[in-house]
């Protein structure tokens, strides 16, 4: 019998999608029908990510699904007033954040896709969803680039890989920006002691809704946060933006001294920055990867700087991250 399993659940009128691994006590459930979110991940009886609401709640309250689980972003974060220009043409984003911004794209409150699911011993257990936006013609009144987003979540030894692949089937370059948003389960008040560390190389002068005011710099903090910083004094809605050293592992860590283990979440090298986020409203701290740095098509700067590009016609890009977790002993 296999050590993986996948499952499809009925919860709250929802459909979930349950992978399961029984050696390391992992499990791992999406929600297709609102963003594909990863909405909880547990490994060896340890909360990785959690949703500490309803799924209904999740699916039909207002910003919801970009406040808990994993959401997926496109483009992530804020555009102001959801406006800019790339390759003479410009784009008009709804301003779903008013009265100024659009935020987070659209990918968090779509249905997907479930293309395929299974497990074994040798792949772990999978599911691949996916979402296109040929069939969402309101997306493509403002954004005409016919992009698919296919997802590959894997639990396999205990890892938690995420493989995205984007493709441009349309006929025309579009911009590309894309990132993540997962929301990791902290205990702030029975682990005080918890720090994060993130190999940064520079840090983004920015303001509290994480636009940037300047060119990035060596800062006290970019530098202390390569070893760790505590978290117990970072701020609730404090936000942090970095460049992560192109020559290190990718690997942040949280790390949790009285429950004696880390949260390893390493990213690809098409994720060059991260925006650090407390919430206000949960137990939890963000490490958000991002191709590029907020509202980056409006930014002076050259692109290699801020990650502004483009995805050309026929195009294809696979972004991996990975989560796991690693005993303190």
């Amino acid at each position: 019998m296999s050590r993986y399993a996948v499952e499809t659940l009925l919860q709250d009128g929802l459909t979930v999608i349950k992978l399961s691994d029984s050696l390391s006590g992992s499990i791992a459930e999406l929600l297709p029908e609102v963003g594909n979110n990863l909405y909880s991940f547990t490994t060896d009886g340890r909360e990785v990510i959690k949703t500490s609401i309803s799924l209904a709640t999740l699916k039909n309250e207002k910003f919801a699904s970009s406040k808990y689980g994993t959401p997926v972003l496109s483009p992530p974060n804020r555009i102001n007033k959801g406006t800019f220009s790339f390759q003479e043409r410009t784009y008009h984003f709804p301003i779903n954040e008013p009265p100024d911004y659009h935020l987070h794209g659209e990918l968090s409150v779509r249905a997907w896709e479930v293309l395929d699911c299974g497990a074994s011993d040798e792949q772990g257990a999978w599911v691949i969803s996916q979402l296109r936006y040929e069939d969402l013609p309101d997306i493509l009144n403002y954004f005409p680039h016919l992009l698919t987003f296919t997802i590959t979540y894997r639990l396999l030894d205990g890892k938690l890989s995420m493989d995205s692949c984007i493709k441009n089937e349309g006929t025309d370059e579009a911009p590309f920006a894309y990132g993540l948003h997962p929301y990791f389960s902290l205990p702030y008040e029975s682990d005080p002691k918890l720090t994060l560390q993130v190999p940064a190389k520079v840090e983004w002068p920015i303001t509290n809704l994480s636009f940037v005011t300047g060119r990035p710099a060596i800062t006290e903090l970019s530098e202390a946060i390569q070893q760790g910083i505590e978290l117990a004094d970072y701020p609730e809605l404090g936000c942090t933006l970095l460049t992560i050293d192109s020559e290190s592992d990718f690997i942040n860590r949280l790390v949790l001294p009285n429950a004696g283990y880390t949260i390893a979440y390493q990213l690809d090298a098409q994720f060059p920055f991260v925006l650090l986020f407390r919430p206000n409203w949960d137990q939890a701290f963000s490490i958000e990867p991002y191709t590029y740095v907020t509202d980056a098509f409006n930014l002076p700067y050259e692109h290699d700087l801020t990650g502004a590009q483009g995805i050309k016609a026929g195009e294809e890009r696979r972004i991996t991250t990975s989560l796991w977790i690693e005993s303190n002993t």
